[in-house]
């Protein structure tokens, strides 16, 4: 299995996205995959123009020329697209979504609808067979995350992948002034990046628990209390 994980985080190999993302592609690649990792923050990416060049002009090709020539073919070689984003206004990161948008070159401007009635563009050429999200969000409630995860499998649709799953660890402000909070979140990573490299699905029972908050709310306002005196500090210097 080839994955391309992308790491959509402003802080690039900063952060809890970073960490969630390093342990999820350990154990891919302990499992047997060939995962690359890619750090989007540190590419040059410009928005959509919306030019329908590569649509109409030169299908399938973006008429615009920066990093995401080295993203195209990343793409077109793998089996699995890892997205990995913090959540953003209640979305994935500005970086990442530019990456996302750039990826209409891969539909034809024709008009087909599906086996769930919904019409799309039928595709030039073909994305990862199987798309797996990662996140973090700095409040501490799981339903941070259901924007995102709606747009991730709105996303999957659209460019005809499997959504495999939506891996989602809630309150990355107090896991970074604690990050040993995160560590046996990490190792669930691990485990479940094996077993996808290895040919499986993640079963229920791991998912939750990935998915299952490591603080409690009142936990989390507790360690945020000194974060916030962290910031008046920094305010009043």
């Amino acid at each position: 299995m080839k994955v391309l994980a992308l790491n959509g985080s402003a802080r690039a190999g900063k952060g809890v996205t970073a960490r969630l993302l390093a342990a999820l592609a350990s154990g891919l690649a302990q499992g047997g995959a060939q995962v690359r990792v890619m750090e989007v923050a540190r590419l040059k990416v410009a928005p959509c123009l919306a030019c329908l060049k590569c649509m109409l002009k030169t299908p399938g090709l973006c008429a615009q020329h920066d990093d995401m020539e080295q993203i195209y073919p990343a793409l077109q070689g793998a089996d699995l697209l890892v997205l990995a984003t913090p959540v953003y206004t209640d979305s994935m990161s500005a970086q990442l979504k530019a990456v996302m948008d750039r990826c209409i070159c891969t539909m034809q401007p024709y008009l087909t609808q599906g086996p769930d009635g919904r019409v799309r563009h039928p595709a030039q050429w073909s994305m990862p067979g199987k798309m797996l999200l990662v996140s973090t969000a700095s409040f501490p409630e799981p339903a941070t995350f259901a924007p995102l995860v709606a747009t991730f499998r709105a996303q999957a649709a659209n460019f005809f992948s499997q959504p495999l799953a939506e891996l989602c660890v809630p309150g990355s402000i107090a896991l970074q002034m604690e990050p040993h909070r995160l560590e046996p979140h990490l190792e669930l990573l691990s485990q479940a990046g094996g077993l996808l490299a290895r040919g499986g699905a993640i079963p229920l029972p791991l998912l939750m628990a990935i998915n299952r908050p490591p603080l409690s709310v009142d936990e989390y306002l507790e360690i945020g209390r000194r974060y916030e005196d962290i910031c008046r500090q920094r305010l009043a210097t």
